[in-house]
């Protein structure tokens, strides 16, 4: 088990800020509850905002980037407040799975899991540099309104609706607005790198499967217990691709749904805003959303890919030495195997097909609004 203790380890730290833990307790379900109401409080924030400045459609644009951000981030915590004991059950699943490899077999799962703990960290530090940006962006002009009004005046890093000029209830809105930052990218990067590392583990399975057909020689006495074996574990790989699948639904269907929507707005924001230090921000916001989908999309086709390639390492074994009725049941194989383990949520599936579609779509829709911009 030294190449399993630590799966998913680096992801569930991060986690820990918003009260996720493996043996939760009274304080960390409390923890988990206040984290989803400020989410929820803050999407309600961001709606009313873009309800009161409706006629504005710049100030529409400022708001629209952070409620999808919300959406999409209360789309992955949802895995951890209610389906926690699934979440853990998947990850004891693959363990367990894993525990049974060969020591060759499972350099290949450490060799992930190192991959992944890195890829967590530069997740983290790029996402933690883009909301510092953000919050430190604001205190700036809070500073820089304050000298040249000569008078007090606060800036929050989002735009919310009340009036918070006032030092207490500013001092209130931005620790809000502080710490909703630091659960959606401690949720989004800890949710969307287990994702990854969970669909890497997959393609391994996948991968070590089409070998174990190939290295099955049906001419001899012991090929029906091969088969079988190769057959069960088949079957553990797929059991675990549709536990993996059902939980990440809700996420791949908000996020592929509504990053076509984001990258859009913020496109055209980068436009408008081109020679102006807010491109910064708007650059890096764009390049974590555009790795969010690309992660999902990307995982997606692997999995599709190597679930099909199956079927095709049976039909390259030496099927045809094997007795009637051990080709019987390799016919049956090759028809489980020709349907592919598909990432979708709702009508959205998860695939490289699926985010070239998404960008596409926003490179026209940014035309659509700078030429409307053009003609106001």
């Amino acid at each position: 088990m030294s190449g399993t203790e630590n799966f998913l380890d680096a992801q569930m730290w991060y986690l820990r800020y918003c009260g996720v833990f493996r043996e939760q307790s009274t304080l960390a379900g409390i923890r988990q509850r206040v984290c989803l109401g400020v989410l929820v409080v803050f999407m309600v924030l961001q709606s009313i905002y873009i309800f009161q400045h409706v006629n504005h459609f710049a100030m529409i644009c400022d708001a629209i980037p952070t409620l999808v951000v919300c959406m999409v981030t209360i789309s992955k915590f949802y895995i951890f407040v209610f389906e926690p004991a699934a979440m853990v059950a998947l990850i004891d699943s693959f363990k367990a799975l894993q525990g049974g490899a060969s020591a060759a077999e499972l350099l290949l799962f450490r060799r992930s899991g190192h991959f992944h703990a890195k890829l967590t960290k530069l997740y983290m530090t790029s996402a933690l540099v883009v909301g510092w940006f953000y919050i430190l962006s604001a205190v700036a002009a809070g500073v820089s309104r304050s000298l040249a009004e000569e008078r007090a005046r606060f800036v929050a890093p989002m735009a919310f609706p009340h009036n918070y000029q006032h030092p207490v209830v500013f001092a209130l809105t931005f620790l809000f607005n502080c710490d909703s930052i630091h659960i959606a990218i401690f949720i989004s990067g800890s949710v969307d790198t287990c994702f990854s590392e969970l669909a890497t583990s997959v393609t391994i399975h996948f991968r070590l499967i089409q070998r174990r057909f190939q290295a099955v020689d049906f001419a001899t006495e012991t090929a029906g217990d091969e088969l079988e074996a190769a057959v069960a574990y088949h079957k553990d790989v797929l059991r675990l691709c549709l536990a993996m699948t059902d939980l990440f639904r809700y996420t791949v269907l908000y996020l592929l749904l509504l990053d076509s929507l984001l990258l859009c707005v913020i496109g055209y924001q980068f436009v408008i805003f081109m020679n102006t230090p807010r491109v910064l921000m708007l650059a890096s916001m764009a390049f974590v959303m555009v790795l969010q989908a690309v992660i999902y999309c990307y995982h997606g086709s692997m999995m599709y890919d190597e679930s099909l390639k199956v079927a095709d390492a049976i039909y390259q074994s030496n099927w045809y030495e094997a007795r009637p009725a051990v080709q019987r049941r390799l016919r049956i194989c090759m028809m489980r195997a020709q349907k592919p383990v598909v990432t979708k949520g709702g009508f959205i599936r998860a695939t490289l097909p699926t985010l070239k579609k998404i960008l596409n779509s926003t490179g026209s829709y940014i035309t659509m609004l700078l030429s409307l911009e053009t003609e106001q």
